[in-house]
């Protein structure tokens, strides 16, 4: 039993650099930047920031917060994320009082058991590929993609550079058009807001379980080549967002309403 769980260890910590994974790295970056490009998770990430250390209330100093967040990627030479933000969010907050205005972004795709990862059935080996033939637990959310971006936001100043802030707006709204309700200007917020552009400093990226998909650490240099090139391959292919919000409906509704 000892030699086993030995043995188990020694495997696992090779698969989780790549060592028996049939992706390359340049194939988990083609799809770290598919995947921030992909309408399935409706723009929506995962926040991360810290409480700074001098905080007046010592139980959070020192602590991190985690919230969902729209985004939208709107750069076409890097991967860079704007994000919509509002001054009362906690999360937020953190980021206006830092220096450093650093925070962390994770970002998953469906992790719906049901919802097949198409890596599983395109493969050119379909018996060891198609998704029928996973067992159940390599189609849940431990074998799919999923990426956590170390970055930091640059506030956008409207008054300095009203073209950018104009443009990043423009592009924000055509992905989330309901946050044009709380965005800024808005007549029905009782908030104020403001846009903000997080630029990845480095990525991790975890593809699935390890003897299958890449997982390892991505720089910011091989992060915007990819989405760059990402981008201009895009520009070639029709829009995927309407078909994958009609999708997802379609699993939220009563199939009758689609017939």
């Amino acid at each position: 039993m000892l030699f086993s769980a030995k043995a188990a260890t020694i495997l696992l910590t090779l698969c989780s650099v790549g060592g028996y994974a049939w992706e390359t790295k340049a194939e988990a970056l083609a799809q770290a930047v598919r995947l921030i490009d992909d309408p399935e998770h409706f723009g929506v990430s995962t926040l991360s920031t810290v409480y700074p250390a001098n905080h007046p209330v010592t139980d959070l100093a020192g602590n991190a917060i985690s919230v969902p967040e729209y985004f939208a990627p709107c750069d076409a030479e890097k991967g860079s994320l704007i994000y919509l933000g509002v001054t009362v969010s906690q999360v937020w907050k953190n980021v206006l009082n830092s220096k450093t205005k650093n925070a962390t972004v994770s970002i998953v795709s469906d992790p719906d058991p049901s919802v097949p990862d198409h890596r599983h059935t395109s493969q050119p080996d379909s018996s060891q590929w198609q998704q029928q033939d996973r067992p159940y637990w390599r189609r849940g959310m431990p074998s799919k993609p999923r990426v956590a971006l170390f970055g930091h936001f640059d506030i956008i100043d409207g008054t300095q550079h009203p073209d950018h802030a104009e443009q990043a707006l423009n592009c924000y709204l055509d992905h989330h058009p309901d946050a044009s309700h709380w965005a800024p200007n808005a007549t029905d917020s009782p908030h104020v807001s403001f846009l903000a552009e997080f630029s990845v400093n480095k990525a991790y990226w975890v593809g699935g379980f390890g003897d299958e998909h890449y997982i390892g650490w991505l720089t910011s240099d091989e992060w915007n080549a990819a989405w760059k090139e990402h981008h201009l391959s895009s520009q070639q292919q029709p829009s995927r967002r309407a078909d994958a919000h009609y999708h997802q409906l379609e699993r939220l509704v009563p199939q009758l309403v689609f017939q």
